[in-house]
Order: C-alpha cells, then sequence, then structure tokens
C-alpha cells in the first residue's frame, strides 16, 4: 500500500501546497533562426496567486553565436509586466554553451488568474550568421493559475 499515497500528492500540488516542490513547469516559447525561447515559470509568494516570475531561457541551436538579442513581450489588458534585461545579448552555440546559460526574467501579474490564462506576444530581434532576424510569435500554453 505504500505506493498508493505517492500520486495522491502530486494530484494536489496546485492547491495551497506549496508548489516549488513539484515540478519545474516550461512553457514553450518560440523557435524560429536557430534561436528557441522557453520559459521557466514560478510563483515567487505562495500567498500570492496573481503574480508569476517567467524566466525566458534562449537557446542557439546553430554553429555560431547569435549576436544581438532583443526580446519585447506583451500582455492582455488583464495583465501587468515588468522585464528585466537579459544576462547577455549575445547567445552561444548550445554545444559551447556549458553553463553560460542566457536568461531574462518577466514579473507577470494577471489579475484575471483563474478565469483567463496567461498569454504572451513575443517579439525577437537578432543577428545569426550575419543575418538580422525579425520573428513574432503567441505563447498560450500557460498552465491553469498563471
Amino acid at each position: 500500500a505504500a505506493p498508493q499515497p505517492t500520486p495522491a500528492p502530486s494530484m494536489a500540488a496546485p492547491a495551497p501546497v506549496p508548489a516549488p516542490a513539484a515540478a519545474e513547469v516550461i512553457v514553450p516559447g518560440l523557435s524560429h533562426g536557430g534561436l528557441a525561447v522557453d520559459f521557466r515559470c514560478a510563483k515567487p509568494d505562495a500567498w500570492n496567486k496573481q503574480d508569476s516570475e517567467l524566466t525566458a531561457r534562449f537557446t542557439n541551436n546553430t554553429a555560431q553565436p547569435i549576436h544581438g538579442l532583443h526580446l519585447q513581450v506583451a500582455v492582455p489588458k488583464h495583465a501587468t509586466m515588468e522585464m528585466r534585461p537579459p544576462t547577455s545579448t549575445t547567445v552561444p552555440p548550445s554545444a559551447m554553451a556549458a553553463g553560460r546559460e542566457v536568461t531574462q526574467t518577466i514579473k507577470v501579474t494577471n489579475t484575471l488568474v483563474g478565469t483567463k490564462r496567461l498569454q504572451l506576444r513575443l517579439k525577437v530581434g537578432f543577428t545569426s550568421m550575419g543575418t538580422k532576424v525579425e520573428h513574432m510569435a503567441t505563447c498560450s500554453g500557460f498552465p491553469e493559475g498563471y
């Protein structure tokens, strides 16, 4: 009967049980021109369900560094956000990154959490192998509670 209690706590994770112990929530953002962006999602304050901290992680799938990284994010009217600058505007190739992950933190407040899920409009610009790239995407894969 020991294996039975294990599934129950994971089912209760979205409840007031502290979520940081649960598996990381990672939402794919976009993938274009050798650059991939995903969002690591966290709830910084257990008592405040409206606030989320999203950490954009940039991955370079080309053989050359990506330069001039610039991410713009827009949220719906029912949300507000505060963006920090990226840790670098140059993204090394993944094969050579060796722990030098490029990230950017975005704090989001969803005033309609539980009613409307978070959705982001993304616009990214960068230079890859001498070519200037601009790409827009919608990121709507956030789970309930974000």
